[in-house]
C-alpha cells in the first residue's frame, strides 16, 4: 500500500511540473502578428481589464456607429470597465491626451481613431506604457511595409475595392448614356484619392465591356466636410456640367450633399445616378426614397467590433494579424444581407437607442 501511494504521489508531481514547464513555454514570437502576455486561461478574467474607445467628434452619427460596434463587443466578451474617451470637438490633441490620461489610470486596451502620422508618438508613449492598441479603418502601413511603433495591429476596407464596385454599378446602369460623371471628396487624402483613382482607373478597364463612349469623367473636386457648403459646391457643378448623369462622392455626407444639390438644380430623383459614403440614418433614408442609388457601406460596426475582438485574443495570450482586409459593401434598395437595406436599418437602430 505504501508503494503504491509513493508511486501515485511521484506522478502527480512529476504531471504538475510537466504543466509548469508547459505554462513557462508559451507563446511565439513573429513579426506579422500581435501577440499579448501568458495569461493561462483558468485565471483570465475581462473584468480586470479596462478598455476604451479614442475619438475626437465623439458625438457625430458615423462615429457613433463606431462606438456601437466597440461597446458591444466589449459587453459580449464580458468586459465591464469598457467607454469612450476623447471630445466632442475636432481637435485630436485634446483625444490624444485622453488616451495618455487613461495609460496613466491603469488602461489595458484603446480603439484609436486616428487617421494620419499626429498619432504615433501617442501611439508609442500607450504602448511603452503596456497599453495595447489598435487602430481600425486608417491604413498606417508605412513605405518599408512597417507600421508605426507600439501599433499593435491595423485593419482598414480597401478604397481601391469599393471606387472599383462603384464604377462597375455605375457603368452598368449608364451603359449608352451621354453626359459627364462628378467626383468629389471631402480632403485630398491617402484613402479617398486612392477611391477615385480606383473609380477612374475601372471605367476606363470598362468602355467595351459597356458603351461608355459619350461619357466623360470630370476631374476630382472637394466639396469639404460641411453639409450646407458641400451642398452649394455640389450644386455648382451641376450648373457647370447641364449633362450631368452621374456623380460618386466619397465623404460620409456625399449621399445627402448630391441629393440635395440635384434637387435644387431641378433634377428629378434618379436623373442622376448618385453614390455615396456611409449607411447613417439620414443616407439610408436617401437611398430608401430613390434620391441616392447606392451607399459604399464602410465595415464601421465591423470594424471596432473586431477590434475589440482582437483585443480579448491578445490580453489572453494569442496572437493577431498585423494588418486584416476588411471589405465596404455597396448598399442598394434590392441587395440582400450586409448589401441591403434592412442590415443597416438595424444598426442605424441600436445606435439611436444606445446613445438616446
Amino acid at each position: 500500500m505504501k508503494k503504491n501511494l509513493f508511486r501515485r504521489m511521484m506522478a502527480l508531481g512529476l504531471a504538475v511540473l510537466m504543466m509548469a514547464a508547459l505554462v513557462g513555454c508559451g507563446g511565439s514570437t513573429g513579426t506579422e502578428e500581435s501577440q499579448g502576455g501568458e495569461q493561462p486561461a483558468g485565471e483570465f478574467n475581462p473584468e480586470d481589464y479596462y478598455v476604451a474607445i479614442c475619438m475626437d467628434n465623439m458625438n457625430h452619427p458615423v462615429h457613433r456607429i463606431v462606438q456601437l460596434g466597440f461597446l458591444k463587443a466589449a459587453e459580449a466578451l464580458g468586459y465591464t470597465n469598457a467607454k469612450v474617451i476623447g471630445t466632442e470637438g475636432g481637435d485630436l490633441s485634446e483625444a490624444f491626451a485622453a488616451a495618455e490620461a487613461f495609460a496613466a489610470e491603469g488602461g489595458n486596451g484603446l480603439l484609436l481613431w486616428a487617421g494620419d502620422s499626429s498619432c504615433y508618438q501617442t501611439i508609442a508613449s500607450l504602448a511603452s506604457q503596456g497599453v495595447v492598441v489598435g487602430i481600425p479603418h486608417f491604413n498606417h502601413q508605412q513605405e518599408d511595409g512597417k507600421y508605426p511603433e507600439g501599433l499593435s495591429f491595423n485593419m482598414a476596407c480597401d478604397p481601391v475595392l469599393y471606387g472599383k464596385q462603384v464604377a462597375e454599378l455605375m457603368a452598368k446602369n449608364l451603359d449608352g448614356k451621354e453626359g459627364s460623371v462628378a467626383l468629389t471628396q471631402n480632403t485630398k487624402n491617402v484613402t479617398e484619392n486612392a477611391a477615385t483613382d480606383s473609380f477612374r482607373e475601372t471605367w476606363e478597364s470598362l468602355n467595351g465591356t459597356y458603351d461608355l463612349s459619350k461619357i466623360k469623367v470630370l476631374d476630382v473636386q472637394l466639396e469639404g466636410g460641411v453639409v450646407d457648403a458641400a451642398t452649394a459646391t455640389n450644386l455648382a457643378i451641376i450648373q457647370s456640367n447641364p449633362d450631368l448623369i452621374g456623380a460618386f462622392g466619397t465623404t460620409g455626407n456625399s449621399p445627402i450633399t448630391w441629393a440635395d444639390a440635384a434637387t435644387k438644380a431641378g433634377k428629378q430623383d434618379g436623373e442622376i445616378f448618385i453614390v455615396g459614403m456611409d449607411a447613417t440614418e439620414a443616407n439610408l433614408d436617401y437611398l430608401e426614397a430613390g434620391k441616392v442609388q447606392a451607399i459604399v457601406a464602410q465595415p464601421l460596426y465591423d470594424e471596432a467590433y473586431k477590434t475589440m475582438e482582437y483585443l480579448d485574443t491578445i490580453f489572453r495570450g494569442g496572437t493577431v494579424p498585423e494588418w486584416t482586409d476588411l471589405e465596404a459593401p455597396v448598399v442598394t434598395v434590392d441587395g440582400e444581407g450586409k448589401n441591403g437595406l434592412a442590415y443597416h436599418r438595424d444598426i442605424a437602430k441600436q445606435v439611436e437607442e444606445f446613445f438616446q
